[in-house]
Formats: C-alpha cells, sequence, structure tokens
C-alpha cells in the first residue's frame, strides 16, 4: 500500500443522511463503503453551538487546533502561519498536493506557483481566479461568480463570455460531453418550471467532480483534496421533507413534500455515482479513500413559521452609506456566502474605525438585525432584515427595503436543517481495522493525515485516537 490519499470532504454531511441512503440503497457505493470502511463520527468541541460554521470548523479540522488558537472565522480571514492547514505542511515535506475547491484554500497567490501543487482550483470564495493550471481560470470565473449570485435562492444568471469558454473548453478541462447535456438540460428544465431550480447548485458538483477526476488521473498526486456543498444547501432547506418525524410542528403541507421531500437524497445520489468511480481508482491505484465532513446538520426546532419571502442584500456599499452616514471608507467587498459580507481595508487602522462607527448605529437598528466579526485587515458582517416588517430604521429614519440595498425574494423553503456538532469520517482501503459507531475529536483528523504520511505532527496537535 502506497501512502498516497484521497480526500472528499462533504461539507455538514453527518453520518445519519449517509446511513438513511445506505438503507433506501444498501447495494449503492455508499453501501459499500459502509460495509468495508472505519466509520467514525467527528464532533466539534471547540466551537460554540451558537456559533458553528463551516469557515470555522474547517479551520479547526485542517489545522489540527482549536478555534482560540487559529481564529479563521469567515472565509476570506487571514490563515496562520504558525498553525497551517494540514496540506500546506504535507506540501512542504516535498510531496505532491492537488485541490478543489476546499475551503480555505484562497487566496492561492502564496503557494500556488510551488512545484509541489500539481493543480489548484481555490475555494469559491477567492477574490480572483488564479488557478493551476491556468486553462481553469474561465471555469472558476463561474464558481465564484455562481458563489455570488446564489445565495438564498438559485439564479441562471453566469457570466456569458466565462460560460463560453468554458463549454468550448470543455473537452481539455475534463467535463464529460454527457455533463454538458446534463447540466444543459437541467438548466432547461429550471427555465420552464419543470424542475426545482435550488437543483443549479447540483450542476456545479458535476462540473466539478469532472475536473477533479481528470486532474487526479493526469498528475497521479500524493494528496488530492475536494470539497463540495451541494448536499448542504439542500439538507438546509429540506430537513423537513426528508425527516418530518424529526418536528413537533406541521410545517408543510402535502403539496410540497411531493415537491422537495427527494431533494437531499437526489443531491446525495450524485456524490454516490462519484464516489464509485473514485472507489474504482482507488483499488486500481491502491490509495486511502477519505470521507470527511467537519460538522453536520440536524433538524432546526427553531423553525416555527415558514415566511413567504426573505430579503437578501444586494448593494453593500448602499447599505453601509446609510449605516455610516458621513463617515466614508474605502475597502473592497470580499465574497462570503449569505447572508455574510466581508469588508477588506487598507489597514487595521481604517477597519477598526469603521468597526465602531457600524457598532455605535446599529445600537439604533430597528428590524435589522447585525452581527459583526473582526480579524486584522477585515470586518465580516452578518445582517438581514425582519421578514416581518415593510420599514426598517436607522436612529430615527425609517427606509424601505430598497434604500437599503436589499431586495426581496419569494421562497417556498426555509432552513429546516441546522448546524451540529457531529460529522463524518469515512476511511476505506486502509489497513485499519472495521469499526462502527465511534465519536473522535475532529482536532484528530490532521495529526492523524499527518501521520500516515509519515509526518512528524507537530507538538500543538493531539495524538490520535485512531490510525489511517
Amino acid at each position: 500500500m502506497s501512502n498516497k490519499a484521497i480526500v472528499i470532504e462533504v461539507n455538514e454531511v453527518p453520518l445519519r443522511i449517509l446511513r438513511h441512503y445506505q438503507k433506501l440503497k444498501p447495494n449503492s457505493h455508499i453501501g459499500h463503503l459502509f460495509e468495508k470502511s472505519l466509520i467514525l463520527e467527528t464532533k466539534a468541541e471547540d466551537v460554540d453551538r451558537s456559533d458553528l460554521y463551516p469557515s470555522q470548523t474547517w479551520g479547526s479540522l485542517n489545522t489540527g487546533v482549536e478555534y482560540d488558537l487559529h481564529k479563521i472565522h469567515w472565509y476570506n480571514d487571514p490563515k496562520p502561519d504558525n498553525y497551517p492547514l494540514y496540506w500546506k505542511t504535507i506540501a512542504e515535506n516535498n510531496l505532491s498536493v492537488g485541490l478543489v475547491a476546499t475551503l480555505h484554500s484562497s487566496p492561492a497567490d502564496s503557494y500556488i506557483d510551488d512545484s509541489n501543487y500539481k493543480f489548484v482550483i481555490p475555494d469559491c470564495f477567492a477574490s480572483n481566479n488564479l488557478t493551476k493550471p491556468e486553462i481553469y481560470q474561465d471555469f472558476q470565473a463561474l464558481n465564484t461568480s455562481a458563489t455570488k449570485e446564489n445565495g438564498r435562492v438559485s439564479s441562471v444568471k453566469f457570466p456569458k463570455q466565462e460560460a463560453v469558454a468554458t463549454l468550448v473548453k470543455s473537452p481539455a478541462l475534463g467535463i464529460k460531453f454527457q455533463t454538458v447535456l446534463n447540466s444543459a438540460g437541467l438548466v432547461a428544465q429550471i427555465k420552464t418550471g419543470k424542475v426545482n431550480k435550488e437543483r443549479l447548485r447540483n450542476v456545479q458538483f458535476n462540473l466539478l467532480a469532472d475536473v477533479f477526476l481528470k486532474q487526479l488521473q493526469a498528475k497521479d498526486v500524493d494528496l488530492a483534496i475536494f470539497f463540495t456543498n451541494h448536499i448542504a444547501a439542500n439538507m438546509h432547506r429540506y430537513w423537513y421533507g426528508l425527516f418530518p418525524e424529526d418536528y413537533s410542528l406541521k410545517l408543510y403541507d402535502r403539496e410540497w413534500m411531493d415537491k422537495y421531500s427527494s431533494e437531499i437524497m437526489v443531491s446525495v445520489e450524485l456524490l454516490d455515482i462519484f464516489l464509485g468511480k473514485i472507489i474504482n481508482y482507488c483499488q486500481q491505484q491502491q490509495r486511502v479513500l477519505i470521507l470527511v465532513s467537519s460538522m453536520g446538520q440536524a433538524a432546526n426546532q427553531k423553525l416555527k413559521k415558514t415566511p413567504k419571502h426573505t430579503y437578501k442584500l444586494k448593494n453593500i456599499r448602499k447599505f453601509l452609506d446609510r449605516v455610516c452616514g458621513d463617515h466614508k471608507y474605502n475597502y473592497e467587498i470580499d465574497a462570503a456566502m449569505i447572508p455574510q459580507y466581508s469588508l477588506k481595508f487598507d489597514s487595521p487602522e481604517e477597519a477598526q474605525e469603521c468597526f465602531a462607527t457600524i457598532e455605535q448605529a446599529k445600537e439604533h437598528f430597528k428590524n435589522i438585525h447585525m452581527k459583526m466579526y473582526y480579524n486584522d485587515r477585515v470586518i465580516t458582517l452578518a445582517t438581514g432584515l425582519n421578514k416581518e416588517a415593510d420599514e426598517f430604521f436607522i436612529g430615527d429614519r425609517g427606509f424601505n427595503h430598497q434604500e437599503l440595498g436589499f431586495r426581496k425574494l419569494i421562497v417556498e423553503d426555509h432552513h429546516s436543517g441546522k448546524h451540529c456538532p457531529e460529522g463524518s469520517l469515512v476511511v476505506y482501503n486502509s489497513t485499519t481495522s472495521h469499526t462502527t459507531n465511534e465519536t473522535v475529536n475532529y482536532l484528530e483528523y490532521a495529526p492523524a493525515i499527518l501521520e500516515f504520511f509519515g509526518i512528524d505532527k507537530p507538538s500543538y496537535m493531539r495524538t490520535p485516537q485512531f490510525t489511517i
């Protein structure tokens, strides 16, 4: 067995979802994994439940240290040199690495030219479209655009120039002709109303999966990492549809259930098809396959109402001009996941001054919700409007949602799934013995990977209670 590994990061997917699919389809690839693998439940214990979020938990899982040490709160927060992401340590030990979409891989400017990185398509919160090889830059532009457009509600808007360039180059990118046909067919179904438009998120997964397989087979790296969020997005919206028994209240009617109850399993099935190809590759090439999530989801018991609309902030500069009044600040807007908005300033001093101005103004908000986070030169706002209100106040001044830079969106689904500390760890094709129903602290994951590659773990990491 050569010490090579493929890591599939399935964001927020708990063991319950995978086992449910296994129960429905015992002969599936996921079913095969659960019969032949080391199965562990990971637990995030360093992040408070009220603040549990993938940007923090992936930071912890992939650095091997607590949130209070790495301090990565949002996607574009600075990454600590003292506690590097484990894959950077592996690359520094002259092993080859390939990355597709793994969180905190952007900005990639500081490492992408290192010869130990054979392919890099950074996460979809990147502030530029830098990739390795460069042929994927138009494709990355589609990914970053999708992140900005497809927040609370999916959109079929996309940059046409980059889309055409990606289509023309699709064979060289590794995107299969059948994937292109399937994607075009799904978009057509969405536009005609035959299919739920949130399935658009599945298109991005299929494209990225093809690209990952192409680069994996071409570059033969020691460590390849692939990240997907397509199941998590559906769990947030349709947990009730899959597990209505988890709720004491009846939130949706039969029409809603008929329309949406299959959405989570549809997204898991796409993962299953992809895993079939990865399993086959691992068997042929004698590689270990790791399926991992830094946390999971469960039923959101706080969901009591199902409002028909929500608000999405489309013009953050307009909103901040209202909030800050006569105070004007220079900042760049970094990508983040709705309803978070990250602002990057030229200096910590200007960021601190803006933070203080907003902090003072938000004491006088009415029907406007906001939490703020500060990290070095970056301020991240988590903000929204009261769905029950039509007028929103900053001090004595009232505004409608448009005057504050928001857009009203019609929604039929709500966050019936919420973040929970329990995630998944499946280790396949390893020499380790098969065990089930065990829970490990997720901070043990990074040191276990380093040990697998024969790299001594740093003293600040835990000693893992399992081996790969």
